[in-house]
């Protein structure tokens, strides 16, 4: 199991990463080999299919760069899947309470911090049950991340604090425009004043807040200024489409 994130996070060490979106191990490789900090394996928004994240897991791994796997829904069976063949961490959408974070927790700590379900005959175990100590360094090691993406959530975040093992508390800025009615306009005045207080509650206890998906230099010391350290920079498909498309319209209009 990689180390560096929950290591840098702890260390209060900016981390930076992206979205991996497209079903693809090559470009999965592509991006770890970059020499960013981890990699989000989107399976709410991306074609991927459960026995097969270990490929994903594996090429990231390849150059020190963590998987974490966003999974759909706070159930059980998909983030002990996902952890069981090698995800460094789980990212959980549609936080919006105490309960849901704890249940999380649940999902993704072995006890007595959760309830995981216990094999050490997996990727993430070594596939052996020689390490008696397993436990307690997955607990160690695996990144909790959530999201909050609605006003419930928002609103119930002095709460949600509660919840001592959560690493990162990520701010679904596109989710919440939309909730407010200007969907994509992510820097507008009214979402920030609500996220800033947001943020700083977060970092004044010590975890790392995430959120905004910058896509430029200036958004990205934009939102480093926020208060944010859990930086999402971009999206693949994203990335990959506007790298071409620039020099596209160059070529075509000059």
């Amino acid at each position: 199991m990689n180390k560096g994130l929950r290591q840098k996070i702890k260390m209060n060490q900016p981390v930076i990463g992206t979205w991996n979106t497209m079903d693809s191990v090559l470009s999965t490789e592509v991006l770890a080999s970059s020499g960013i900090d981890f990699l989000i394996i989107d399976f709410e928004h991306g074609p991927f299919q459960i026995a097969n994240v270990h490929n994903f897991i594996n090429a990231s791994l390849l150059y020190n760069c963590s998987p974490i796997v966003r999974v759909p829904k706070n159930t059980q069976w998909m983030s002990l899947q996902a952890l069981d063949q090698g995800a460094n961490g789980i990212m959980m959408p549609g936080i919006k309470n105490k309960r849901s974070a704890k249940k999380f927790i649940d999902q993704i700590k072995y006890a007595p911090v959760g309830k995981r379900g216990y094999s050490p005959f997996t990727k993430s175990g070594g596939f052996s049950n020689e390490n008696l100590n397993y436990k307690n360094e997955a607990n160690e090691l695996t990144t909790s991340i959530i999201i909050i993406e609605d006003m419930d959530g928002l609103n119930n975040i002095d709460e949600i604090l509660e919840v001592d093992a959560l690493d990162v508390i990520y701010f679904g800025a596109y989710d919440l425009s939309q909730v407010l009615g200007f969907p994509g306009d992510v820097y507008n005045n009214r979402l920030l004043d609500l996220l800033k207080p947001a943020i700083e509650k977060v970092t004044k206890i010590g975890k790392f807040a995430g959120g905004f998906v910058p896509q430029n230099k200036d958004e990205l010391i934009f939102v480093k200024e926020l208060g944010i350290n859990f930086i999402t920079y971009g999206v693949d498909t994203n990335i990959l489409h506007k790298s071409l498309k620039a020099i596209n319209d160059w070529f075509k209009f000059n």
